[in-house]
């Protein structure tokens, strides 16, 4: 199987968007502009492939596996087994936040493994 992969970093400051002070809800619009570019971009280089899905914020991944018209189609296109001519987004566990480097209080290598692997 082919794959490609997409890893969002949307807590770091850009144009009002402040690490610190991050929320998601509040960043939403801009931040699914990214997500679903970013989506866009990986299946133009690799179409029909599963696309991996990682971010700093767990959010983001939630947006794109449950909520995006990514999911929505492949989600159709399944359920009336029409072939998937669709992107198929997979991505590790997202209930726990993935750590951020510069702010976690948790120093041991081991804590940071889910944002790496």
């Amino acid at each position: 199987h082919h794959y490609s992969s997409v890893h969002l970093r949307v807590k770091y400051p850009v144009r009002g968007i402040d690490e610190h002070t991050f929320s998601f809800q509040k960043h939403k619009k801009q931040i699914t502009q990214w997500a679903t570019n970013a989506v866009n971009c990986a299946a133009e280089l690799h179409p029909n492939s599963t696309i991996y899905v990682s971010s700093d914020s767990n959010d983001t991944v939630g947006y794109l596996l449950e909520e995006s018209h990514f999911a929505k189609h492949y989600i159709d296109a399944t359920k009336h087994k029409k072939h998937p001519l669709v992107v198929k987004l997979v991505a590790r566990d997202y209930s726990n936040e993935n750590h951020h480097v510069g702010f976690a209080q948790n120093v041991e290598a081991d804590g940071f493994m889910d944002v790496f692997v």
